[in-house]
Order: structure tokens, then C-alpha cells, then sequence
């Protein structure tokens, strides 16, 4: 039966048992969450305004002549109990039914047991008493006639308590009256005193709100409806509060006071559907109203700030502000409402009543969407107040105090983080922000608009915005944490880039607004901030300053004062100077691009100014500001300075303006008529005036057309004169000075004057003269260093002859003695004056003295006289250690040497050893190119039959080799150190592997005819070293394919022959091809054909198998038959014995690439006797056949059973050869004596020899 139908028969059949309830633990544990300070209190006030009290009246009776509390009188005037409502009182958790009410004598009222244990209620002419009899609540029940229509509850106190705090009581009695839909009057007694006296008065008729159409009055859910918003003012009043003094004991007056508060209340219709309401009243108990109310309570902006500091502390929980307030549900719960409003609502609470319960599903919803329409209120309260703003606004009120009260607004509707539920306050905040198709309406530097149309100051931009509406630093200040809020939610932006360009396109800015907004966009950009490119170009554009109001994007310079005074004329593309002055100059160089006004711009401006030619005093102020800063310009600026002046009449001079080229300095008075310069200060302008083309020494023009033009014109006096104003000179007067015909050439024994060009004259030395050369003409004795000297060599006069000239003169043209000083003077100068300018490879001039009277360009003799050999010109003797610097080699270089050599071959044997001899000394010269050259041409003589000399290549000849070759082979000896030239040049000592392949192709038969059987297996065996490298050679294709052809290979046959009356082998030899030949890698077979065999050599037999040898092995085939009937004999059976028991040593030390049958094989093998063994051996077309004694056959349609069949004549090694030749890859003779010493050896002897036969001589022991 399963737990299901085991359930279903308890049920349906056996019998039931009420289930026992603990009462006073369960209102215990129930009370024990009810923790809140005069909870007591709080229920009843809640229980008398639900009866629709209009007074309560509290009365605390103590002992006699203490403060000890010891009965309370609790009564109120509200409608008296129902019979009902008895018999709710005795039900605990049944409490009032009455949809709109959230309670009345449920489990609340049990809130009386923690401080009593027999509470006693009397109304309406009833009373009851209620006790504990063990754990068991009972009561009492009786009648009296009575006319007090008041209702009492008398309950004696458990301890004696002390009296409540007269303020902290009376602080908790107005805010509980603040929140009573009827409760009008609270009264408290200190036994007959009346101690606290609270009173509550509606303060003119209700005013309902319109909503606006743009208001969503729907919940999130749509669980309700926001039908009317009514408000209503009360006034709160202290007729009484006596406050006990704690030294004297007596009670203090405390002056009356009273607040005024508002009350906001949205009328919500109830639209749940038939499955919500069902399941609220599973909960709740009771049917959900038609209707509810939310409240929220607050105190107008007028009334907050006219009450002051004046208001009683106790009613400091009605006025939240700047703090949260609180949602009250009849009386204050814990929970706050995220703004500065106290909220009251039916909302449902926890079990402890002090906070509103989101975790039930159901009841979450019902909260939430209550909570949700209180964010809608909220928002209507909101724009409520903005509207009266905006109604004061348009009175002209003042704009100080109307910020203040938006400021107290939003204030009041800045949401935080409620507690203890945070979601409270999210709800609220969500829908506060999203229940209206509007923008949320704030108060801006012009007017109520809609908070995304203002923007958030900021304090650089103060200076220059006026239009674009703002925050008020009033509301901005006092309401931060809004407007932090609403950036984060992008309601609101601050002041940006866009704002500054509306604000540029709807006015004119002032200078000082231009200064206050480049400062501004200088640190926006210095903050990382970024301006996109199409944006910075339109605030260049629209952005204008000046009287002309010129755009910024025409500015491209500012101006350094300490450069150029701001009170010059500048050009208009300069920044202002009183606006730049505000700014730093790396800012402007960065951000805007722009540049320091320049000198030389700024020359170019100026210079085009008309009075800069007639006005002398404006001239002198521009020259001053640029010779300050002449130091400054670059050399490019400097030439452009030049030219801006160079052709103005800019220069004052006496005889009026003049351009530059035409003014002189002062100090110049070669010539009266002069027009000098005519400053008041002309020493700090000298620099400038110089560079502008003013002359300090008469032009070179005007003196040479004076002096030219007369007979007696000096020219040493001229000279004389131009060297002393040598600095002052221009280069180009200078260069006229050079390029002119103006300087006399000396002529001996001559009148007659002729005039050259300065550069084709020589000083005038007596060198000079005894060479030929041109000289100036100078009339008294040449002294050196002296200024004249200096200016001519200035002007280009030849110091000395040119290299061209002296080499012109130290060739063989000229006359010897001539020849002989001019080469002299330059070998003795080279170092001072030529050797800048002497490239040996550009000397064209054959100015060398040779031996044999030959005369060579330094790059075509030499100085070692040996290359004579090889008809190259060498520098006399006399000149050997001279020559060096001039660029004359030791030696020809390796391109000289090979084009030498192969242009002028040996004529002889003599002469090549010469040669050669001399190359050898020169052999490091040579790269790997020359000597592959070298390798592959003619140059070396041999005689030819005919005693002629014919040339052949290095790779052709060898120094040494057998004597029999040399009729095949050409040999050469020119000597040990011309041996050493043509080795490295490629002649070898014998020929190669692959030439001696060559000649076995070509004359193996002439060759075995010259040569011993093993000198001719010499070169055989020398062919096999190096034969992997044939087929690499790609000059040598086909040479294998003729190799494996050609009878080139040498063949050995055996024969028995009788010597000395003994039978010997003896081999004999013969050429054979490859074909022809075969590996001799089976004795047995060997024996029986005796073919034509490779010697047996590795070396060898790798050669011939690569050249087409077969295996002998391989190339035998065999057919073998068992003749006679098969048996065990005790021979077989010995073999058969031994090699079970010793099978494994067969392999031992072998590895398993080296066997080709293993251990499992050999264990199988089967040995039995026969009579012979009849074998049929075939190679070709030859067959033998022969009676074996041993053979090792694979039984009939048997794929793995062989048998080893033996003969009384089969000896130990014989059957050991086949055993090897079966089991191992390998079947050497060692391989046989291995498998022998197997098979005869005793155990002993073999452990002897290392073999591991410990388990098998145990196994003997243990049979003995």
C-alpha cells in the first residue's frame, strides 16, 4: 500500500482528536514580537479610532507616595462593544471583519498581557474579565445598568512600572493623533493631575485636486485606481503638558503650542480580480475594500519656514525634514518612505506590525501596487507645488525666496534608501519618475521648465552663460544628491560644449565673456574632455570677438609683449592682446593651434606699411623693436628681412630716404658725396642696418670704375685698401673681386701689362717662377702672412700649383730638369698640400719613372720587382719607398694577376716555373671564384709527342701516381713552389674515384693487362670508398648505368688443384660484369656451382650489389625430399631433447630484429631420422642435384610444422648450419659455433660461457 492510499484510509476511517493548544506560550511567543516602545497604546489608540473615538482619556494610578505605576484606566468615547465584538475578544488572531479596517481586538489587543495578567473591559453596560487558570485563558462575563457611554479597560499591572517620560509620551500621542481618521482629543492623568493635553482640529473644507490628463492613475498591476486627490489642512495643538522636575518633584508648565499640517489623500478604487481577492481574504480574513485612502502628510513651505526653531520638540516626528519620513498604518511603523513625507496607508503588515510585508507573494503585490500609486501622489504633490511657484513667479515675487521654496520641494521628493526594505523606496522612486508623460518640472534661471530643457551649472561657465537655462545654485546647492541622481538616471545634463554653441549663436560676447570662455574651453580640454572636430570648428566660427567682431577661426597668432610691445600696429589675424594676457601661451599653442606672433611675420605686416618711407621717428621705433630681437631670427628669417627691406626707402640718411644698397655708415667718407645714415641712436641698430644691405666701405663698382679708368691707378695701394676693409666687404663684391680681370700677371723684360682672372695667379715665389707658372705682378720684395697675402689667397690667388698643374709638369712632355722639380715638389709636398684631393684611380697622367725608361699612372707599376716575371711595370728603385703614399702597390691584386695570366700564357717550361712560381707566393690573394676559374682553363704547357707545347686545365693533370698509368694519366712537375700554385688551382696528386671509374668504362681490359690482380682491386676498393658521391654529381649522369654494363668488376672461381701432392683451393681471376657476378653469401651453394663470385669484402660486396649483383643466397633455388621412411632414433630423439630443454638459450643475446623464427618456432620443431635427403639445386639454367645428410623442411599442408631431418652421417655442425640458417637473419660461422656449442656443450660448460642455465641444471638436480 503506498503512503497516499495509507493516508486516505487513516482518514476516511479512523477516529480524530482535537489538537491541544499551550495559550499563554502561544501569546507569549505572539507578544514577544510586538517589541515597539508603548505598543500597548498603540494598539488600543488604533482599536478607539477603528470605534470611531473622538477622545481618549489615559489615566496611570500609582502607589501611595511613590512614582510606581501600579493600574492603568485606558477609555475612550467610541462606539461600545458588540456582541460580536465579545466574542472576537475571546478568539484569538479573529480580528475586526471590517474590510477598511486594518484590526480591532485581534491579536493586538493581547498586547495587554505583557504587563498585566487580568485585564478587565468594560462598554456598554457589560464587562468582562479575562485570567489564567494554568496555561488556559478564561473569562467572566456580567451586566449592570450604567449611563457611561465611554468605553474602559482596567488592567492591574503585573511589576509596579514607572511612569512613562512626560515628552518622550506625549511626542508618541501626537504622532499616533497626526495619523486618526477620527480621533480628535488625547488626555493623560498622573493619577488626578492632567498632565498631557493633545487636541486635533480640520482647519477649513476639503479641496479636491484635478489630475492632470498627462497622469497615469493606474498601478503597475492595475490593481488600483487613482480616483481624486482631496487635501486638507489640521492643526495640532499642546493645551497642556506638565513636565515633572526631577530634583524638586514638582510638575513645570510647558507653554502651549500647535503645528499646521496638510494632508494629501489619493482616493484609490479597488480593481482586483475574483482570484486576487480570493486569496487577500485567505489571507487577511477579510474582503478587500471597494476603495482605500493613502495619505501623505507634510507642512507647507510657508508654514516650515515661518514656525523656525519655534516649533515644541514634541512635535519633532512630524516634521521628517531634512530626514525620512515614515509609513504610519494607523500609527508609525519602522519602515521609512524614502522622501521627506510621512505616508499613510492600509497597506498590509508583518506579524510585528513595524513593517510592511513584501515577502508574501500576494501581499507584495497588494503593498506594491499601493506603494506604487503613493509614488504617483508624490509626483502630483510635486508639480503642485512647481505650479505655485510658478504662479508666485509670474507675481514677481522674490526670485531668492521662490528658489528656496523649489528647493524645499525637491528636497522634500528626493528619494534615499528606505529602511529596513529597500524596496519600499525603489517602488515609490520608480513610479515618482515614470507615472507621467511630462518631464519632471524644476524651477530654472528662467522660469519652470522641464528638467531635461535645464542644465547643470558649472562654476567656469558662470562667467559667460546667460541664455541657457540652469539649475539655481540655491536649489543646486541644497539639493545635490537629486541632482546626482538624476544625471545617473539621464534626466538632466550639466552644462556642455552644445550649450556654449547656442550660447555663441543667440548674442555677442564681450571681451570679458570671450576671456571667461577660452579660459573655460582651455580647462575642459586640459581635463581629457574631447570636442569632436565638426563642433570646434563651429565654435571657431561663431565665436567673435573684437569690434568688428571677427570669428576666432580667422586668428592664427597672439602676441608676446616682451617681444613686441602691444602698443604697435599689428595684423588683425593676431589675438587682442587684453584677451590674450588672461591666458597662458602653451594653452593657446596646444588647444587652439595658434603661434606666437613671429618676428618676421610681423616684419612682413609692418614693411608694408606706407610711413615705414616717410616717416623717420615711426622707421626708428620698427628698427629698434627688430634689432632687440635680430639675434633671434633664423638664417632663413634673416635672408626674408632682407628682402622685405632691401628695395624700400627705408633708410634715413642726410640726403633723405634712401634703400639700403644706396646708404653708407657714417665712419665711410672715402668720398664726400656718400649718403651716410642719419639716426638719433645709430650704435644699436648697426647689426640690423648692416644685414639690410647699408654699406660700411665704398661699393666695388664705383672704386673700380675711379681707379680703372686713370693711368696712375695703384694697384698695390688698391690692394693695400681692400685688404684692410677685407670683414666689411660683401661676398658678392668679393666675388666680383675674383671673377674680374683686373690683376696684373708679371712679365719678364716686358711693358706691357697683362690682366687675369685672380684664380690663374700664383704668389710670387722664385719656385713659382722657375716652374713657369703665372704670377701677379708685385713690384717690391713678397712678404708672407702679411694681410695683403691673406686677402689675394681670400680671393682664390694659387698658393701653389694645383695638382693637376704639377703632375702636367712632371709628365714627359715637359723639359727634364723641369720634370725633375715638379715631381720632387709634389713626392715633397704630397702630405701638406695634395693628398685632400689626390685620388690614385682618377690619375690620368703617367708621371711614374719605371724601370727599362718606362713611365706608368701610379695604379700601373709596382713596387715589387718579382712581378716582372709577368711583364707588369715596376717603379725605379730610387722610388720604391716613396711611392707608397702615392697610391703605388706592393703587388698586382687578383684581378690583375688572372687577367695577366690568361692573356699572356707561359711560353715554356721555365717560364711557367717562374710564373707560377711568383702566383704562389700570392696564393692568399685568390677567393674561391679565381680558383674555380683557374680550375677549368688552359694555362698550363705540356709537352705533346711532337715535343710541342699544347695547354691544358688543372683538372686534367696529376703530380704523382703509378707508373703504369702514365700512358693513360698526364703527370707534371714544374717544381715544389710552383706545385703549390697549380694544387690550389686543382691539379691533384692521382686521379679520382669517379676518373678512375672512367677509365675501368673505357680500357679495363688494357689496364688488366698493365696492372697485378690487386693493384686493380685497389682501385676497385678506392671506387667503392667514394661511390655514394657518384650519383650526386650531375656532371656525371649515366656513369653508374655504364658501370653496371661494362666488364669492369673483378670475378673469382674456385678450383681444387693437386700441389705438392695435396689438394689445395685455389681462386682465379677474371673481369666480369655485374650481371655476371654473384655475392657469395652461401658456402653450401658456393660449393655446389662455383659461379663467378664478388671477393668477399664488405666494401666490395656493397659495391658489386649497388652495381647489380645478386645474392647468391637468393638466386639459388632448391627442392628437397626426404627418401626412406621417416623414425625417431635415439640420435633423433637426443637432438630433439636438448633442443626443447635448451630453446631459449638459442636467442639469448640476440635482438628480435636480428632472428627471424623465435622461441615458440624452435620448441615446435619436430627432429626425426631418415635414410637421406635427395635435393634438387637450381641457379639459372643450371640444376644439381645432391644427397643431403641434414635439411630443415616444413611439413605437408602445414603452414607452422617443420621437421629437422637427420641421417646417421648428420653431424653436430651440420645441423647447427641449418638450424642458424632457420632461426637467425644472419648465419655466419659464428652464428653455426654459437647453435654447435648449444647443441654439445654440457650445462656446466655453458654457465662457464655465461649462459643463464641456473633454472635448467635445478631442474636436472631435481630428476636425479
Amino acid at each position: 500500500m503506498s503512503v497516499k492510499d495509507f493516508r486516505n484510509q487513516i482518514l476516511s476511517s479512523s477516529e480524530e482528536k482535537i489538537v491541544g493548544v499551550n495559550k499563554k506560550d502561544l501569546i507569549d511567543k505572539i507578544l514577544a514580537r510586538y517589541t515597539s516602545k508603548f505598543v500597548i497604546y498603540r494598539e488600543l489608540l488604533q482599536n478607539s479610532d477603528d470605534a470611531e473615538s473622538k477622545s481618549v482619556q489615559i489615566k496611570f494610578e500609582t502607589e501611595m507616595n511613590t512614582d510606581k505605576v501600579i493600574r492603568i484606566l485606558y477609555k475612550n468615547n467610541g462606539f461600545p462593544f458588540r456582541s460580536e465584538d465579545w466574542e472576537r475578544l475571546i478568539k484569538i488572531a479573529e480580528g475586526n471583519p471590517d474590510k477598511k479596517k486594518i484590526g480591532a481586538f485581534g491579536v493586538g489587543f493581547y498586547s495587554l498581557f505583557t504587563v498585566c495578567e487580568d485585564p478587565f473591559i468594560f462598554s456598554g453596560g457589560q464587562g468582562m474579565a479575562l485570567y489564567w487558570r494554568e496555561n488556559n485563558l478564561y473569562t467572566k462575563q456580567g451586566e449592570r445598568e450604567s449611563a457611561d457611554d465611554w468605553t474602559t479597560f482596567l488592567f492591574d499591572m503585573r511589576e509596579p512600572i514607572e511612569l512613562p517620560d512626560v515628552q518622550e509620551f506625549a511626542r508618541f500621542l501626537v504622532n499616533s493623533l497626526g495619523f486618526t481618521e477620527n480621533l480628535q482629543e488625547i488626555t493623560v492623568h498622573f493619577n488626578d493631575k492632567l498632565v498631557i493635553q493633545l487636541s486635533k482640529k480640520i482647519q477649513g473644507p476639503k479641496f479636491t485636486m484635478e489630475i492632470a490628463p498627462e497622469f497615469n492613475r493606474l498601478s503597475s498591476h492595475e490593481l488600483f485606481y487613482l480616483a481624486s486627490v482631496d487635501f486638507r489642512d489640521v492643526r495640532l495643538n499642546i493645551e497642556r503638558l506638565l513636565v515633572p522636575d526631577t530634583c524638586t518633584g514638582k510638575f513645570n508648565q510647558i507653554s502651549p503650542s500647535s503645528i499646521f499640517l496638510s494632508i494629501a489623500s489619493g482616493n484609490l478604487d479597488v480593481r482586483a480580480d475574483y482570484e486576487f481577492s480570493a486569496e487577500m481574504k485567505r489571507i487577511t480574513k477579510k474582503e478587500l475594500p471597494r476603495e482605500t485612502t493613502i495619505q501623505m502628510i507634510y507642512t507647507k513651505f510657508d508654514e516650515q519656514t515661518s514656525s523656525g526653531d519655534c516649533v515644541s520638540p514634541v512635535f519633532k516626528d512630524l516634521f521628517p525634514y531634512p530626514e525620512q519620513g515614515r509609513v504610519h498604518i494607523g500609527f508609525s511603523t519602522h519602515q521609512t518612505t524614502g522622501c521627506c513625507f510621512h505616508l499613510s496607508a492600509r497597506v498590509i503588515p508583518t506579524v510585528q506590525r513595524e513593517s510592511i510585508d513584501l515577502l508574501d507573494m500576494t501581499l507584495a503585490e497588494y503593498n506594491g501596487e499601493i506603494l506604487c500609486l503613493a509614488g504617483t501622489l508624490c509626483r502630483i504633490l510635486y508639480e503642485n507645488e512647481i505650479n505655485k511657484i510658478n504662479r508666485r513667479i509670474v507675481n514677481n515675487q522674490s526670485l531668492e525666496w521662490l528658489e528656496e521654496w523649489a528647493a524645499r520641494a525637491l528636497t522634500h521628493f528626493t528619494f534615499h534608501t528606505t529602511t529596513p526594505n529597500e524596496q519600499v523606496g525603489e517602488i515609490t522612486e520608480s513610479q515618482f519618475f515614470n507615472c507621467s508623460e511630462e518631464k519632471l518640472a524644476i524651477l530654472s534661471t528662467v522660469g519652470i521648465l522641464p528638467i531635461s530643457d535645464a542644465r547643470i551649472p558649472n562654476l567656469e561657465m558662470l562667467g559667460f552663460i546667460k541664455t541657457v537655462p540652469l539649475v539655481p545654485t540655491i536649489i543646486l546647492e541644497q539639493c545635490k544628491t537629486f541632482f546626482k541622481k538624476a544625471q545617473s538616471m539621464k534626466l538632466i545634463k550639466e552644462l556642455n560644449v552644445l550649450d556654449v554653441l547656442i550660447e555663441l549663436e543667440n548674442r555677442e560676447f564681450s571681451e570679458n565673456e570671450m576671456i571667461e570662455l577660452l579660459k573655460w574651453l582651455i580647462s575642459y580640454l586640459s581635463k581629457g574632455n574631447f570636442i569632436d572636430a565638426s563642433n570646434f570648428e563651429r565654435f571657431m566660427e561663431i565665436a567673435r570677438i573684437g569690434n568688428d567682431f571677427r570669428p576666432l577661426k580667422t586668428i592664427r597668432c597672439f602676441l608676446n609683449p616682451g617681444i613686441i610691445p602691444s602698443s604697435v600696429d599689428i595684423p588683425d589675424y593676431v589675438l587682442p592682446y587684453t584677451i590674450s594676457k588672461n591666458l597662458k601661451s602653451q594653452d593657446l599653442i596646444k588647444w587652439f593651434k595658434w603661434s606666437e606672433l613671429s618676428l618676421i611675420d610681423w616684419a612682413r605686416f609692418i614693411s608694408s606699411k606706407p610711413n615705414l618711407e616717410t616717416d623717420p621717428t615711426f622707421v626708428e621705433k620698427v628698427y629698434g623693436i627688430l634689432a632687440r630681437n635680430f639675434n633671434k631670427f633664423s638664417i632663413d628669417d634673416k635672408r626674408l628681412l632682407r628682402q622685405l627691406f632691401e628695395q624700400k626707402k627705408c633708410i634715413p640718411t642726410k640726403f633723405g630716404m634712401k634703400i639700403p644698397n644706396e646708404a653708407y655708415f657714417e665712419g665711410v667718407n672715402l668720398f664726400p658725396d656718400l649718403p651716410t645714415i642719419n639716426f638719433q641712436n645709430s650704435s644699436n641698430i648697426k647689426d640690423l642696418m648692416e644685414h639690410f644691405g647699408v654699406r660700411k666701405i665704398v661699393g666695388i663698382n664705383l672704386i673700380i670704375d675711379r681707379l680703372t679708368n686713370h693711368d696712375d691707378c695703384d694697384y698695390m695701394q688698391l690692394i693695400k685698401y681692400l685688404a684692410s676693409k677685407s670683414n666689411d666687404l660683401k661676398q658678392n663684391e668679393k666675388n666680383i673681386l675674383k671673377s674680374r680681370n683686373i690683376w696684373p700677371k708679371y712679365n719678364q723684360g716686358s711693358q706691357q701689362i697683362q690682366h687675369y682672372v685672380i684664380s690663374d695667379l700664383h704668389i710670387p715665389l722664385e719656385l713659382h717662377r722657375d716652374l713657369g707658372l703665372p704670377v701677379v705682378d708685385w713690384k717690391v720684395r713678397w712678404v708672407r702672412n702679411t694681410p695683403e697675402e691673406k686677402f689675394l689667397i681670400e680671393l682664390g690667388i694659387q698658393q701653389y700649383p694645383t695638382i693637376t698643374k704639377i703632375l702636367e709638369l712632371a709628365a714627359p712632355t715637359t723639359y727634364s730638369d723641369i720634370r725633375y722639380k715638379a715631381l720632387k715638389y709634389f713626392i715633397n709636398n704630397f702630405d701638406r698640400k695634395y693628398y685632400r684631393n689626390y685620388y690614385a684611380d682618377e690619375i690620368n697622367v703617367a708621371f711614374l719613372p719605371c724601370l727599362y725608361d718606362n713611365y706608368a699612372k701610379p695604379l700601373e707599376c709596382f713596387i715589387n720587382p718579382e712581378c716582372t716575371v709577368m711583364s707588369f711595370k715596376v717603379i725605379n728603385r730610387d722610388l720604391q719607398h716613396q711611392v707608397g703614399k702615392l697610391g703605388v702597390r706592393q703587388n698586382p691584386n687578383r684581378e690583375e694577376l688572372l687577367s695577366k695570366l690568361l692573356q699572356n700564357l707561359p711560353r715554356d717550361e721555365i717560364n711557367a716555373e717562374k710564373v707560377f712560381g711568383y702566383l704562389s707566393s700570392r696564393q692568399a690573394d685568390f677567393n674561391h671564384s679565381d680558383w674555380n676559374k683557374l680550375a677549368t682553363f688552359d694555362f698550363i704547357p705540356i709537352r705533346n709527342q711532337s715535343n710541342g707545347i699544347v695547354f691544358t686545365r688543372p683538372c686534367k693533370c696529376f703530380f704523382k701516381f703509378q707508373d703504369e698509368l702514365k700512358d693513360l694519366f698526364l703527370q707534371i712537375d714544374f717544381g715544389e713552389k710552383a706545385n703549390r700554385f697549380l694544387q690550389s688551382c686543382g691539379v691533384r696528386d692521382e686521379p679520382s674515384s669517379i676518373e678512375y671509374a672512367e677509365l675501368l668504362i673505357n680500357s679495363s681490359h688494357r689496364l688488366w693487362q698493365l696492372i697485378c690482380v690487386e693493384k686493380y682491386l685497389n682501385i676497385l676498393r678506392k671506387i667503392a670508398n667514394d661511390f655514394s658521391s657518384f650519383d650526386n654529381m650531375a656532371s656525371k649522369i649515366g656513369l653508374v648505368s655504364q658501370m653496371k654494363k661494362a666488364p669492369i668488376l673483378v670475378a673469382i672461381t674456385k678450383k681444387n688443384r693437386e700441389i705438392n701432392s695435396e689438394m689445395k683451393e685455389t681462386k682465379n681471376y677474371r673481369l666480369g660484369t655485374a650481371k655476371e657476378i654473384y655475392i657469395n653469401d652461401d658456402k653450401i651453394y658456393q660449393g655446389i656451382f662455383n659461379p663467378l663470385t664478388a671477393p668477399e669484402e664488405d666494401n666490395l660486396e656493397i659495391l658489386y650489389k649497388k652495381l647489380g649483383c645478386k645474392s647468391l643466397r637468393d638466386s639459388v633455388k632448391q627442392a628437397s625430399i626426404p627418401k626412406g621412411s621417416i623414425r625417431v632414433t635415439d640420435k633423433s630423439k637426443k637432438f630433439q631433447e636438448i633442443i626443447i630443454e635448451r630453446a631459449s638459450l638459442f636467442y639469448f643475446k640476440y635482438h628480435k630484429n636480428d632472428i627471424t623464427s623465435d622461441y615458440e618456432w624452435l620448441k615446435k620443431l619436430k627432429v626425426r631420422g631418415i635414410d637421406y635427403i635427395e635435393t634438387i639445386y637450381t641457379l639459372g639454367d643450371t640444376k644439381k642435384t645432391r644427397k643431403d645428410n641434414t635439411r630443415i623442411l616444413r611439413d605437408d599442408n602445414k603452414m607452422d610444422s617443420w621437421t629437422l631431418y637427420i641421417t646417421s652421417n648428420s653431424t653436430s655442425l651440420d645441423i647447427s648450419k641449418h638450424i642458424a640458417k632457420n632461426i637467425y637473419k644472419s648465419h655466419e660461422w659464428k652464428n653455426i659455433f654459437a647453435v654447435n656449442t648449444l647443441l654439445t656443450g654440457s650445462l656446466l660448460d655453458l654457465k662457464e660461457m655465461g649462459y643463464p642455465v641456473n633454472r635448467l641444471l635445478q631442474q636436472v638436480y631435481g630428476k636425479r
